[in-house]
C-alpha cells in the first residue's frame, strides 16, 4: 500500500471543504491495529507518510497514524471504540490531485481541493488577465474589507491574504488602472501609514506588497491623478519623515510622482514640501556613505518640480543654506566625475530656485565659491562640447544641462549690482569663462546645422531637438547682453537657429505646449541684433518678421483669454499696501506670454526705425500696425499692465508714420487708438503728487515700472510729433482734449529745476510741433498758462521763440 501524508484539521475549519460522503472509500479490512491512541515514537528509525486517515480521528482532530517497528506496520489509532461490523470511514486529506496521484497512486475525478500552482512572474499578461478574471474582484474585495478573523489569527490576515494577489496583478496595465484596483488605493495608504503600529509588527510583506501595488499605480497617468485624489502626498510625505518602516520606498515613490506631475504634485500641499525637504535635506547633510549623492540626486528632483513659493519664505528655511554649505563642501574636496556631477546638477536647481543673489550671503568666502563654480561650469561645457558632434554631446546632457542653468544664472547676475561688488580681476575671469562656454555652444550649432546640411528636419519631443533648444537658451541669454563679441560666429548660426525656433513653434501651434520654446528665448537677443546692419539682414533674408508677427498673434490669443477671466482692479489698487511676498505671487501668476508680447514689439520697434522702406511697402508692418489698433483701446483702462500698453502704443505711432496715407480722414478704431495713446502718454507725469506740488513727477501708476518706460515714453512723444505732422485731425483731438492746456499748467506751477532735462526737452518738442500745426489755436492755450514766464523759468528758449514768432503759418 502506497504511502500518504495525515490530515489533523477540525471540521469546524471554515477554510476546509469536507469531501462529500461518495467521496469517502470504504474498505473492508485495515491494515494495522485498532488500539488506543498514542503519541507517535521518538525512536522510530523510519519515516512514514499516511496513506489516509480515520474519519472519526479527523473529527476528533487527533494525530491517528504511526509505524510499529516490531510489526513493521503502519498503526491506525482509533479516536473511539470500534464495533464487530461497524463500518470505518478513511480520510486522504485535502490534497490536490497530483498529490493524491504521487501518493496514493489514483485521482478522485470529484477533488474538491485540486488546485495547480503557478508564479507570476513566469505568466503572461494575458495569462494573468485570465487569472484575474476567474479570481475575481469581488472576492479579493471583501479579504480587504473584512475585519472578522478566525481566533488567534494575526488581524490583518485576510488583507494581507489579498495583497499578495493583487501585487501577482501589477505588471498589467489594464488590471492596474481598472476602476476596481484604483477603488483601494485609501486602503494601500492607509496600511502604508500606520506600518509602524504593534498590529502591523507582524505583517510586514502585507506593507511590501502595498508599495508594489502603489508602485504600479503610480506607473499608469489614470494611477497618478487618483493617487493625488485620494491626499497620496501627505501620506507618504509623513511616512517618509516619521521614518516608517520602508519610508524609503515613501520617498522612491514621491521623487517619481514629482517627475512625472512636475510643479502640480504639490498643488495645496506647500506645507507637506518644507516638511519633505527639511527631513530630506537634513538626511543629505548628515550622510556620509554613497548614499549622499543618491540623495543628491532626489533633492534635485524635487527643486526642479517645487511649489510656486515665494523666495522670501523659502529664505525664513533652514534647509536651503544648509544645503547649499553642504555643497559647497563636496565641491571643493577630492569626490569622483559622478559625484560632481550629482553636486553641480543639485546646486544648479538649489540657484534656480533660490538665486545667484541669494547664494552670496552665505559660506566663508561666497563670491570665491560662486566663481569656483561658474568656472567649473563652464569648463564642463568646454570639455563635453567642443570638437564633439551632438550625437555625442546628447550623452552627457543631464550635466551640460545643469551647467547651462549655472551658466544663464550668471550671466544675468552679471547686469546686476551684485556683480560690481567684484573686484575687475574677478568679474574679467567670469567674462572669460562664460565667453569660452558661449563660444563652445556656437561651435556645436554650426557643426549641428552643417551635419544636417541645413535641413532641419528634427521633431520637437526628440532628445535631440530638446538639448539644442538648451543650448540656443543660452546662446539667447548671453546675447541679450553682449552682442559685441563673436559676431561672425552669430551671424553664422543665426540662420539654423531662426529656422529651428520656427519649426518648434509650428509644433507648438499644433498643441504640442508641453516642448520647449527656443523663439521666446531668442527675442530679448533678437531685439540687440535688429539694431545691427549684419544680423539684421540675415534676419530679414530669413523671414523673421512673418515668424513674430505670427508669434504675437499666438501669445496674444493665450494673454487675451486668461485676460477676459481676470477681474477689474480696483481704482484704488496703488494705495493698497502690499507685502513682498504677495507682489511675488502676483507676478508669478501673470500668464508667460505678456513678457513674450513685449518682446517681439520691442523687436518690430528697431525694425521700424531702422528699415522705414520695408515698414512702408510690406504688408506684414500693414497688417501689424491694425493688430496695435485693435488691441490698444482694451488695456487703457487696466492699469496694471501699463508696460504692456507702452508698448503696443508706441510701436503702433511708429508704424503709424509710414501709413498715414490710410488714415487720413481718421476712422473709429484709429480714434479710439489715437486716444488711448495720449493717454498713456498724459498720464505718465503730473504734480499732483509731488510733496509740494510744485515739482513734475512720475504718476505712482508708472513709477514701479519706469526704468522699463522710460525709453518707450520719449520715443512716443517723439513718435506722437512725427504722426501729428502728416495728419491734422490728431492735432485737432489733442488740443481740443485739454492735455495741452494741463501740460502748461503743470509746468506753470512748478518751479525752477523741478523737471528733468529730458522730460522738459520732451515736452517743449512736443508744444513747438503743436504749435507749428495750429499756430493760433495752440498760442492761446500756452499764453493763457503764463506761457513767456513758465518759458523762460524752465529755459524752453524752442517754444518761447515760436510764441514771438508773428509770422503765419
Amino acid at each position: 500500500m502506497g504511502c500518504f501524508d495525515s490530515d489533523d484539521q477540525t471540521e469546524s475549519d471554515p477554510f476546509v471543504r469536507r469531501p462529500a460522503a461518495d467521496t469517502h472509500q470504504r474498505f473492508d479490512s485495515i491494515v494495522g491495529f485498532l488500539q488506543p491512541p498514542r503519541r507517535p515514537s521518538i525512536e522510530r528509525t523510519e519515516e512514514i507518510d499516511a496513506p489516509y486517515d480515520l474519519n472519526v480521528n479527523y473529527i476528533l482532530k487527533q494525530f491517528s497514524t504511526d509505524f510499529h517497528p516490531e510489526s513493521k506496520r503502519t498503526v491506525c489509532q482509533a479516536g473511539r471504540d470500534f464495533g464487530p461490523g461497524e463500518q470505518v470511514f478513511i480520510f486522504y486529506g485535502t490534497r490536490t490531485c497530483a498529490e493524491q496521484f504521487i501518493h496514493n497512486g489514483f485521482v478522485d475525478i470529484n477533488n474538491t481541493h485540486d488546485a495547480l500552482t503557478l508564479k507570476a512572474k513566469e505568466c503572461n499578461q494575458h495569462s494573468l488577465k485570465l487569472l484575474y478574471d476567474a479570481i475575481g474582484f469581488d472576492f479579493l474585495n471583501r479579504l480587504l474589507k473584512s475585519t472578522d478573523v478566525p481566533q488567534d489569527c494575526p488581524p490583518f490576515i485576510y488583507k494581507s491574504i489579498a495583497l499578495s494577489i493583487v501585487s501577482c496583478f501589477c505588471s498589467v496595465p489594464e488590471i492596474v488602472e481598472s476602476p476596481s484596483i484604483l477603488s483601494i488605493i485609501p486602503v494601500l495608504l492607509d496600511i502604508v501609514s500606520t506600518s509602524d503600529t504593534e498590529d502591523m509588527e507582524d505583517n510586514l510583506m502585507l506593507v511590501s506588497d502595498c508599495y508594489t501595488c502603489l508602485q504600479a499605480i503610480a506607473g499608469l497617468e489614470a494611477g497618478r491623478n487618483a493617487l493625488l485624489a485620494k491626499d497620496c502626498v501627505s501620506k507618504l510625505t509623513e511616512v517618509y519623515v516619521e521614518e516608517m518602516f520602508r519610508h524609503d520606498e515613501a520617498l522612491q515613490l514621491l521623487v517619481y510622482l514629482a517627475s512625472k506631475q512636475g510643479k502640480h504634485l504639490w498643488d495645496g500641499k506647500e506645507k507637506a514640501f518644507k516638511q519633505l525637504m527639511n527631513r530630506l535635506a537634513n538626511d543629505f547633510n548628515s550622510e556620509t556613505t554613497e548614499r549622499k549623492f543618491e540623495l543628491c540626486k532626489m533633492l534635485a528632483v524635487f527643486f526642479a518640480n517645487s511649489p510656486q513659493l515665494p523666495v522670501a519664505e523659502l529664505q525664513k528655511e533652514d534647509w536651503p543654506q544648509h544645503t547649499l554649505l553642504t555643497l559647497e563642501s563636496l565641491l571643493c574636496s577630492r569626490i569622483g566625475t559622478s559625484q560632481r556631477d550629482s553636486a553641480l546638477q543639485l546646486i544648479a536647481r538649489l540657484l534656480e530656485l533660490m538665486g545667484i543673489g541669494w547664494g552670496l550671503k552665505y559660506g566663508p568666502n561666497p563670491r570665491q565659491f560662486l566663481l569656483l563654480l561658474v568656472n567649473l561650469a563652464c569648463v564642463e561645457v568646454r570639455m563635453k562640447l567642443e570638437d564633439k558632434t551632438l550625437e555625442q554631446a546628447i550623452e552627457s546632457a543631464d550635466i551640460l544641462v545643469a551647467c547651462y542653468s549655472v551658466v544663464e544664472l550668471f550671466i544675468t547676475f552679471m547686469t546686476s549690482q551684485g556683480f560690481l561688488d567684484f573686484d575687475a580681476k574677478q568679474r574679467e575671469q567670469a567674462y572669460c569663462a562664460l565667453k569660452g562656454a558661449v563660444g563652445a555652444i556656437l561651435a556645436l550649432l554650426h557643426q549641428t546645422d552643417e551635419d544636417l546640411s541645413h535641413e532641419w528636419t528634427i521633431p520637437g519631443n526628440d532628445r535631440r531637438a530638446q538639448f539644442i533648444c538648451a543650448s540656443i537658451r543660452i546662446l539667447g541669454s548671453w546675447l541679450a547682453e553682449e552682442t559685441s563679441s563673436m559676431k561672425e560666429e552669430v551671424c553664422s548660426v543665426l540662420p539654423f537657429v531662426i529656422t529651428v525656433c520656427s519649426r518648434i513653434y509650428e509644433e507648438r501651434k499644433q498643441g504640442a505646449n508641453d516642448m520647449p520654446d527656443p523663439l521666446r528665448f531668442m527675442l530679448p537677443a533678437f531685439c540687440h541684433l535688429a539694431a545691427e546692419d549684419a544680423p539684421r539682414k540675415i534676419m530679414l533674408s530669413q523671414k523673421l518678421p512673418h515668424l513674430l508677427y505670427d508669434y504675437l498673434l499666438y501669445q496674444w490669443g493665450i494673454f487675451s483669454q486668461w485676460l477676459a477671466l481676470q477681474p477689474t482692479v480696483a481704482a484704488d489698487w496703488l494705495h493698497i499696501e502690499t507685502t513682498p511676498e504677495e507682489d511675488e505671487i502676483a507676478e508669478a501668476s501673470r500668464p508667460e506670454s505678456e513678457p513674450a508680447i513685449i518682446l517681439v514689439c520691442g523687436v518690430f520697434m528697431n525694425l521700424a526705425v531702422l528699415e522705414p522702406e520695408l515698414v512702408a511697402t510690406d504688408s506684414i508692418f500693414g497688417q501689424l500696425l491694425k493688430f496695435c489698433i485693435t488691441n490698444l483701446p482694451p488695456l487703457v483702462h487696466r492699469q496694471d499692465f501699463v508696460v504692456l500698453l507702452g508698448n503696443i502704443a508706441v510701436l503702433g505711432l511708429l508704424l503709424l508714420r509710414h501709413h498715414t496715407w490710410k488714415y487720413a480722414q481718421g476712422d473709429s478704431a484709429v480714434f479710439r487708438y489715437i486716444q488711448g495713446t495720449v493717454s498713456f502718454l498724459w498720464d505718465a507725469h503730473n504734480s499732483e503728487e509731488s510733496c509740494d506740488s510744485l515739482s513734475l513727477v512720475i504718476s505712482l501708476r508708472y513709477k514701479k515700472d519706469w526704468p522699463d518706460l522710460a525709453e518707450l515714453w520719449f520715443l512716443g512723444m517723439q513718435g506722437l510729433s512725427n504722426v501729428m505732422n502728416k495728419l491734422d485731425w490728431i492735432v485737432e483731438f489733442i488740443v481740443d482734449s485739454g492735455w495741452p492746456h494741463e501740460m502748461m499748467k503743470s509746468l506753470s506751477r512748478i518751479v525752477a529745476g523741478a523737471i528733468d532735462a529730458n522730460t522738459r526737452t520732451a515736452y517743449e518738442d512736443f508744444l513747438c510741433c503743436l504749435v507749428r500745426a495750429q499756430p493760433a489755436k495752440v498760442k492761446v492755450v500756452v499764453l493763457e498758462n503764463r506761457g513767456r514766464h513758465t518759458c523762460r523759468t524752465h529755459s524752453m528758449k524752442q517754444l518761447l521763440a515760436l510764441l514771438d514768432d508773428n509770422t503765419p503759418v
